[in-house]
Order: C-alpha cells, then sequence, then structure tokens
C-alpha cells in the first residue's frame, strides 16, 4: 500500500501499467483537493478504482461554506480544534480570500477580529452541538441573521440488527 498526500499527486509512485491501483479517501477530506487528487491519479492511472467517500454532512457544509464566503467579511466556524471536518470548512473559507477562524464558543471570538467586518458568516462542524452555534450568534448580537439556503440532509440510518 502506498499513501499518497492529497497536496502532493505530483509525486505519485511509478506503478506499471498493469498494475491495479484503488483510491481511497478519508471522510473529511476538503472535496476541492480531493477531486484535485483523484484527477491527477485518474490521468496518469486511468484504470484506477476510485471510491470516494467524503460523507454527504462534509459535502454539503463545505459547498455551503464556498457560497457564503463570497458574501462576507469573515467567517467564524464553531467546533474542536482537533475536528478535522472543522479544520477543513475553515481551510476553505481561508481558500476563498476571507478571514477564517476556527473558534469553540465565544469566548474564543477576539474582538480585534471583527474590526471594519460588516458580514461575519457562522458555520460548524457536523457534530458540533447547536447550543454552541446560537451562543456565538448571541454574542455577535447581528442586527440581522441571514440563514442560506443549502442540501436538505434527511438521511436516515437503519439501526443495526444487534442492537435492536
Amino acid at each position: 500500500m502506498t499513501l499518497v498526500d492529497d497536496n502532493v499527486p505530483s509525486e505519485l509512485p511509478e506503478w506499471g501499467d498493469g498494475e491495479e491501483i484503488a483510491v481511497l479517501t478519508q471522510t473529511t477530506l476538503s472535496v476541492r483537493d480531493t477531486a484535485y487528487a483523484i484527477d491527477s491519479i485518474k490521468a496518469r492511472f486511468p484504470q484506477a478504482l476510485v471510491r470516494n467517500d467524503i460523507c454527504y454532512a462534509t459535502t454539503n457544509r463545505q459547498e455551503a461554506v464556498t457560497k457564503m464566503a463570497h458574501s462576507v467579511d469573515l467567517v467564524l466556524v464553531i467546533g474542536a480544534q482537533n475536528s478535522s471536518n472543522c479544520n477543513r470548512l475553515r481551510e476553505v473559507a481561508a481558500a476563498q480570500g476571507v478571514p477564517a477562524y476556527l473558534i469553540n464558543g465565544p469566548e474564543e471570538i477576539d474582538p480585534e477580529w471583527m474590526e471594519g467586518k460588516e458580514k461575519v458568516g457562522v458555520t460548524s462542524g457536523a457534530s458540533t452541538p447547536e447550543v454552541l452555534v446560537e451562543s456565538v450568534i448571541e454574542a455577535l448580537a447581528p442586527e440581522r441573521v441571514i440563514m442560506l439556503s443549502g442540501v436538505e440532509e434527511d438521511v436516515s440510518f437503519t439501526m443495526p440488527q444487534e442492537l435492536r
């Protein structure tokens, strides 16, 4: 097995033409970076089997942050510092040219970040408790809140037989 870092697809191994290649992705990678890495691999190894398992919540949130970043001056991502999902959301916003910060709650907001900012975008990781999001919005005390529409997440999972 060979691990190919998503940031350096140019450093692909020199596999032979007949080599069987499978590409597996981690669920919380950047959607854009993952597509770039897969495209690079498929360009050199068209026979590669690709299993892209970026979860729907990760994909939806990254798409929403990309959309939101075009209409705000700053993005706050609410979630844990060790959350891959939350770190990718911050990176996605920053890649759009918008200052973005990962915070765990309102007490971590630096007032200097807000200087000269008219519109602040707020998002969170898939497992961030809603109460944290609400507490950040309450601390910001905006004149108004605009909710951006996105993909309706209506996926339900079946309880495993052995747990029923």
